[in-house]
């Protein structure tokens, strides 16, 4: 290589040792749940499907599948089960708004220690009983743990036959300030440098009777997504230049 090239190559390389630095965002669903899932609550309406303040909301079920930085756990051995506990939430509240074809029912449902975790993800012998929730589904190894601030339960009910339709959970947009990762056997997957990534809980809640045992209030045919950047790896000075030596 010639001085002149030399010289642009260095220049080049200094270029990109000094710019800043990009990030490659890794997102989608990690873990998807939904025939075995069901919700709870301390002091729901079960004929006007109101949730009254402060009454506490859990919810409960058996993971299908797992993807993206889960997916190592796939496929889920025979005689093991993975089970998933949301708790430690607490309603502010039904407000109905009405509309035409339908009423709108909505729900926060906020955390009672931001500081605490109120998603986890459990793995164990296949034992999952609906009927001693959530024994069944907080035992085993914490597989994964988290925190959110808030799910808010939305759905409609049909003026012309007040048949509940189908609604939707959700946590938000996935951030630092809606729900993190906190700790698990499998944080690492999860996490850079020890920081959790942000994640998003979503999906559909059917709140209309007969789609859910006798004590429960909703299905919730959730899914856990994560928003995860991904630092870029940085090139030494050293190295760049070894590589015109």
């Amino acid at each position: 290589m010639t001085r002149r090239g030399i010289r642009l190559a260095l220049t080049a390389a200094l270029f990109v040792v000094f710019a800043p630095a990009t990030t490659i965002a890794q997102t989608g669903t990690i873990a998807d749940w939904g025939p075995d899932s069901y919700a709870y609550e301390t002091n729901y309406n079960s004929a006007t499907f109101v949730s009254a303040p402060g009454s506490l909301l859990e919810a409960v079920g058996i993971i299908n599948d797992f993807a993206g930085p889960l997916g190592p756990l796939e496929p889920i051995p025979a005689g093991t089960e993975y089970t998933y506990w949301i708790t430690n939430l607490v309603s502010a509240g039904t407000t109905i708004t009405p509309g035409g074809f339908a009423n709108t029912y909505r729900t926060v449902y906020n955390t009672i220690n931001p500081a605490g975790d109120n998603i986890r993800i459990y793995r164990s012998p296949a034992n999952a009983n609906f009927a001693s929730a959530p024994g069944t589904f907080n035992d085993g190894v914490l597989v994964l743990s988290g925190r959110f601030q808030s799910l808010t339960v939305t759905f409609a009910r049909r003026n012309s036959d007040l048949v509940v339709l189908g609604g939707n959970a959700d946590t938000g947009t996935p951030s630092v300030a809606n729900g993190v990762f906190t700790g698990g056997s499998e944080f690492g997957r999860v996490s850079i440098n020890g920081v959790g990534c942000p994640f998003r809980v979503t999906g559909g809640w059917l709140a209309r009777p007969g789609n859910f045992p006798p004590g429960y209030t909703a299905h919730f045919d959730g899914k856990l997504d994560i928003d995860c950047p991904t630092p870029a790896t940085s090139a030494t000075w050293g190295r760049i230049k070894g590589q015109y030596r």
